[in-house]
């Protein structure tokens, strides 16, 4: 009798524990944080921006850009890391989607360059964003293999959406949001369809007021921002041979050192950081007849302001705005592209601000000076 009640005991507990986790499932399901393919469907189905997709899990949005690649065939896409992500598809007359976000190192952008030269639709243009810190030899973040995006809850899944109840009740919320992920539905920030980047900057917690985070990185020598006189020859040229095998799959490319903010460039401009010229000198010389960009000064971009940057390293759409008009000024490839009239009004409506888009789609919403430079906005 007490191995029955014992074994009856068991096979409750079980069935309990199934029902827990079945429901897991599928609220994890519902939310996007589970079946990538289910977020890509949702949002070709609404118009670009009206479903934001940012994972409270998995960070590394690697396989979601080469996804949104390969569903939508665009004819223009942007290659790079999360510098790459305010480069959106209004500023183009052709389709357009961009990559940022899949670089984090060197592999991934080989990855990359691999998976655009296997493409059955091939792009007609790609412009190619480089970090210094690729061809630096003591940058050694993020250098694991891609995780997979998850397919069934986890105990780490439930621990990650626990911990972001503290910023709000996400499950509540997404009965009334069309986000996808936790964080796009708690915070109103992430991915738009095209794969640019869409933040909330109207509330007053500055994520680098000041640029702060920013310069505590560099006086750490950590993250992006490792020391180092010399560019490594080896990764210049890994890089300069991903960049050709994109241009050769798509028949035109460019490549852009994005720009930082004025104040953390100067940081940058002294002989500990002398592997940022010396790298761009030498991707310049291996590239050929590929444009070069340099934009890591913003002093080049024109009509530039600190108050147009993220923080001190991402520069807002209107940044990338600028850069597009100047490169389409003297490349041919990019002037057949991009819709010169609509970068026109937009940089001269918005400037100043970092997320014109989002103020163009909502004339109520309020840009914050959110960097704490006294921004008018």
């Amino acid at each position: 009798m007490t191995e029955r009640r014992f074994l009856l005991g068991f096979v409750t507990a079980l069935a309990t524990l199934g029902l827990v986790v079945g429901a897991f499932q599928l609220l994890f399901t519902r939310v996007g944080e589970i079946g990538l393919a289910r977020v890509v469907d949702r949002q070709l189905a609404a118009p670009n921006g009206d479903v934001l997709f940012l994972s409270g899990v998995n960070q590394n949005s690697h396989r979601y850009k080469l996804m949104l690649f390969d569903r939508q065939r665009p004819q223009v896409i942007a290659i790079g890391s999360s510098r790459a992500m305010e480069v959106r598809a209004e500023f183009f007359d052709a389709p357009f989607v961009t990559l940022g976000g899949a670089v984090n190192n060197l592999a991934n952008l080989e990855a990359v360059a691999d998976h655009v030269a296997k493409a059955p639709a091939r792009p007609k243009l790609a412009i190619v964003y480089v970090d210094p810190w690729l061809f630096n030899a003591r940058y050694t973040d993020n250098q694991g293999p891609v995780p997979s995006y998850p397919r069934y809850v986890s105990a780490d899944m439930l621990w990650a959406g626990a911990k972001a109840l503290r910023r709000g009740n996400w499950i509540a919320q997404s009965f009334r949001s069309p986000n996808l992920g936790i964080y796009a539905i708690s915070r109103n920030e992430g991915f738009a369809r095209d794969g640019s980047q869409y933040y909330n900057l109207t509330g007053d917690g500055a994520y680098d007021a000041k640029f702060a985070l920013t310069f505590a990185r560099i006086d750490g020598d950590k993250q992006n921002f490792q020391r180092n006189t010399r560019a490594y020859p080896r990764l210049v040229g890994r890089i300069c041979a991903a960049v050709r095998k994109v241009r050769a799959a798509t028949g035109a490319a460019a490549v852009v050192a994005p720009p930082f903010a004025d104040s953390v460039w100067r940081r940058l401009s002294q002989p500990d950081y002398a592997y940022i010229a010396d790298g761009y000198a030498q991707l310049q010389a291996c590239l050929g007849d590929i444009p070069f960009f340099d934009y890591a000064d913003p002093a080049r971009i024109d009509g530039s302001s600190e108050c147009e940057f993220i923080d001190g390293l991402h520069g807002g759409d209107v940044t990338y705005a600028r850069t597009l008009l100047q490169m389409a000024a003297t490349d041919p490839a990019v002037r057949a592209q991009v819709n010169a009239p609509y970068l026109q009004a937009f940089v001269g409506k918005y400037r100043g601000h970092a997320g014109g888009t989002v103020l163009a789609r909502d004339p109520a919403v309020r840009e914050a000076d959110f960097l704490q430079l006294g921004c008018r906005k």
